[in-house]
């Protein structure tokens, strides 16, 4: 009997051992374009008009920028003049989104 208890006892404790850890998290999705855009709208559009592609009340077109994307991500982030920082009112993946989308605008 105490050779069925001291094995009983040793399965326990070398259990979670043997168990299978769980699959590591999916990485995190890329924004898509269409949800940059309607986050530009809603955060952006104020002042940089007609989605980027005018300039709007206060702000510059921003289709055509020259800014490199790590430029346009720090300005998004820091601010610069009249426009604030976003750090704290977006997230670090919204950020990068709308760089990349402001970067792929069209210059007309």
């Amino acid at each position: 009997m105490k050779v069925l208890i001291s094995l009983a006892l040793v399965v326990l404790i070398a259990a979670p051992a043997f168990a299978e850890e769980p699959p590591p998290a999916a990485p995190p999705q890329e924004m898509s374009t269409q949800d940059a855009r309607k986050l530009f709208a809603a955060s952006c559009s104020w002042c940089h008009g007609m989605f980027g592609m005018k300039a709007g009340k206060g702000g510059p077109k921003l289709a055509g920028t020259t800014l490199e994307e790590t430029a346009v991500y720090t300005t998004i982030v820091k601010g610069r003049g009249s426009m604030p920082s976003f750090k704290n009112t977006l997230t670090d993946d919204e950020i990068k989104a709308l760089a990349k989308y402001i970067k792929a605008l069209p210059n007309e």
